[in-house]
């Protein structure tokens, strides 16, 4: 017979509070403190937090709140590598290249080659918009 789940809370959509970052990194430190050398159980978390899904829970923590990750612009090594990695494997996942850079996440990766492809994209637009006939300084 299934269990019953309490539903009485809202869902909420959207940015995080402070309120709600504070509470994500006091339930997941709890949870290692109880539950030593086992995997983060995000539907015991969420229920905890009451007003996050579980992969919204797990989202927030391993992409902004875990303090293992490098927040810090990346290095010209760092942005180097995942260059080359998309040169000499085009078929290499975010995830596959985070693990080759310590403290970085595959949403860092993700935001790093979008950033490089609309770089190059507005750079090619404003050369043919020079070339076009029709541009007038």
């Amino acid at each position: 017979m299934p269990s019953k789940v309490n539903t009485s809370f809202q869902i909420a959509k959207g940015p995080w509070n402070n309120f709600e970052d504070g509470l994500l990194r006091c339930l997941v430190n709890q949870f290692r403190t109880l539950h030593k050398n086992h995997q983060i159980s995000w539907v015991i978390i969420a229920k905890e937090m009451q007003t996050r899904t579980s992969k919204q829970c797990r989202e927030r923590w391993l992409n902004h709140l875990d303090d293992s990750i490098d927040k810090s612009p990346l290095t010209e090594n760092e942005e180097k590598c995942i260059r080359q990695a998309r040169q000499f494997q085009p078929n290499l996942t975010y995830v596959q290249i985070a693990k080759m850079l310590p403290g970085r996440t595959p949403l860092i990766v993700k935001n790093f080659i979008y950033r490089e492809r609309f770089k190059t994209r507005s750079s090619s637009l404003r050369i043919q918009r020079k070339m076009s006939i029709n541009y007038i300084r």
